[in-house]
């Protein structure tokens, strides 16, 4: 429960190895600590307790859904039903219960519903169920025909079958998209709004106490915290695109990329700085975007808005390496996201904890490559 619960933050270090901060790439996570529960006997004994409870009233939950038997419905039954445990043979029957639900998703969608098709895409390969990405994909791409992440997402998968026709196709369709509209939030939402339906258990405080201790977050944890973050990291591992046949193709290999080959990339970077329910894009997109400016009018527009990006990104980043009790993390913390986006949650979170959301003049980020796009000064050797 302890890595659900810094899901969003590990999202803004997903996002800080996207943009090859050397320190976070080569320390990777924090080991893993005996938190005050797992420490104390009675209260682990008691976190086991509410776990159990809450698990066996998800259960009932979901059952209830499935059965009203939608696509939706039987996509979020299959995609939140619980699969943790010790016990290999439960294991078993919990993944081909999940699988079940997930296949049966996949047979009685039409294309209606293009966000139970965004979601199919990766729950059926987590699930072993075979789905036509195909066929979801060009009902995506029906559905939503200037989305250049649909776009990428058919032009990566074109890259996976060695189609080489149809990858330079949709890489040039979604160099002409009108919008990069992510799915994250979307997913999130669905499996939010269903795992809120659930019964809660009553929390005890010295638990709750506890809980928010071990998860870092300035307060005691809450039922929906418990929830929240349970839906992040199930929503990150079928809703978080894969950029890195994008930044591979943008990625000059030699010296700097054709003059054809850099407009293309400019087109759909520009398009992915726009879009914030995830901070991984323009964690990707706006470095680049300083680099490929055309005039002096644009680069510094460019530079202006990643120093913004900076000063969130930094602070929030810093906020994790204070003692717990000396930050918070807002109870409507994954509502915000969810609804707005991960960089508005980020500076929603600055907020709680004082600090200014815009950089005070002359105000220069850590991270060395950003400073060096900022200043036009190479970064040094460590």
């Amino acid at each position: 429960m302890r890595k659900a619960m810094q899901i969003g933050a590990w999202l803004v270090v997903m996002a800080s190895v996207w943009v090859a901060s050397p320190s976070i790439a080569q320390e990777g996570p924090p080991p893993e600590v005996p938190g005050r529960v797992e420490s104390d006997p009675q209260l682990a004994a008691a976190s086991q307790a509410w776990h159990d409870a809450w698990r066996a009233n998800v259960e009932a939950h979901l059952r209830t859904v499935a059965a009203r038997g939608t696509p939706r419905d039987l996509l979020v039954a299959g995609w939140l039903w619980p699969r943790s445990g010790d016990d290999v043979d439960i294991q078993a029957r919990a993944w081909a219960q999940s699988g079940a639900w997930i296949e049966a998703a996949y047979a009685a969608s039409t294309g209606e519903d293009p966000l139970v098709d965004w979601a199919l895409l990766n729950a059926c390969p987590k699930n072993g169920v075979r789905c036509d990405r195909g066929r979801l994909l060009q009902r995506l791409m029906t559905a939503d025909p200037g989305n250049a992440e649909v776009l990428l997402a058919a032009y990566h998968d074109a890259v996976e079958r060695k189609d080489t026709d149809a990858a330079e196709r949709y890489w040039q369709a979604a160099a002409n998209a009108t919008h990069y509209r992510g799915h994250f939030s979307d997913v999130g939402l669905l499996m939010a709004t269903t795992l809120r339906q659930v019964r809660v258990p009553p929390l005890d405080p010295a638990l709750a106490a506890a809980m928010g201790e071990d998860f870092r977050i300035g307060r005691a944890a809450t039922p929906q915290d418990l929830a929240g973050m349970a839906v992040m990291g199930i929503n990150a591992a079928i809703a978080i695109p894969s950029l890195s046949p994008i930044t591979q193709r943008c990625r000059p290999q030699l010296a700097e990329l054709p003059a054809d080959a850099r407009s293309t990339c400019k087109r759909i970077y520009t398009l992915m700085a726009d879009d914030t329910s995830i901070v991984i894009t323009p964690a990707v997109a706006l470095p680049q975007l300083v680099q490929w400016a055309d005039t002096d009018a644009e680069r510094a527009a460019a530079r202006e808005r990643l120093r913004q990006f900076a000063w969130v990104y930094e602070n929030v980043m810093q906020l994790y390496q204070r003692p717990a009790d000396a930050r918070r993390l807002p109870d409507d913390h994954v509502d915000v996201f969810l609804r707005e986006g991960e960089l508005a949650a980020m500076r929603h979170q600055l907020q709680a904890n004082g600090i200014a959301l815009e950089p005070p003049a002359g105000w220069q980020p850590e991270n060395p490559r950003y400073r060096a796009l900022l200043t036009g000064t190479p970064p040094t050797a460590p």
